[in-house]
């Protein structure tokens, strides 16, 4: 029998992530932060969890917007419409008042039963600009069909499964939030071809949901 993934299923996981995560309401209320974002921005957990994003990240109060979310959360609109957030570059306010560029993922996860979904975000330093989309590499658009081969790419950890370039191309698909049927439009192959990967890449990486299978990726260096 399966059960659902909790709240507290989502914050266990990432309390294992290197990378800085928070978890986000719709209201923009953090619900989580974990250590890696307290390590890149220095605040602790016990002084954001509560708080809108935009109090912490910013430091500004609503109608106070940064270029970023001038007409408000660009993530929260993009989950109104029925869109996914993408992957981006932005400055965050540290608890020591200085700026810091990071290279930001926002996630939509499922709510369980009547919870309306919850938005993840990943994010780390980045040596990029500001500004710059984050991660172009994941995005399928930007290389065409470069990762149908089955070359075998090398992994972060030599304990780490190794992944093909057509798996680690629909693993960073579904790390970006990407339906399973738009990732089988956008690459050209079956839907079945798709679960197949996805549940190949789950059972190769212990994982028991999509997210905690993006998670191992990450933590294992394969993303």
């Amino acid at each position: 029998m399966k059960y659902p993934v909790t709240r507290d299923d989502i914050f266990r996981l990432l309390a294992t992530a290197e990378c800085g995560a928070y978890v986000m309401s719709h209201d923009q209320t953090i619900l989580f932060w974990n250590e890696g974002a307290q390590r890149i921005l220095g605040y602790p957990s016990s002084q954001v969890v509560g708080r809108r994003c935009y109090e912490v990240v910013t430091g500004l109060v609503p109608g106070g917007f940064t270029p970023d979310c001038q007409e408000g959360c660009p993530a929260i609109r993009a989950v109104r419409v029925g869109t996914v957030p993408n992957s981006h570059n932005m400055r965050m306010l540290c608890a020591s008042g200085e700026h810091k560029t990071v290279s930001i993922t926002p996630m939509v996860v499922a709510g369980t039963k009547d919870d309306p979904p919850l938005l993840v975000y990943l994010f780390d330093e980045s040596p990029t600009p500001a500004g710059v989309t984050a991660k172009a590499g994941a995005d399928p658009r930007k290389h065409g069909k470069t990762f149908a081969s089955d070359r075998v790419i090398a992994s972060g950890s030599e304990d780490a499964p190794r992944l093909t370039p057509r798996e680690a191309e629909i693993l960073g698909l579904v790390s970006e939030g990407w339906e399973i049927q738009l990732i089988a439009d956008e690459l050209g192959i079956s839907l079945h071809t798709v679960r197949n990967h996805i549940r190949n890449l789950r059972q190769r990486l212990h994982a028991k949901t999509k997210l905690e299978a993006v998670m191992t990726a990450l933590r294992l260096g394969l993303l």
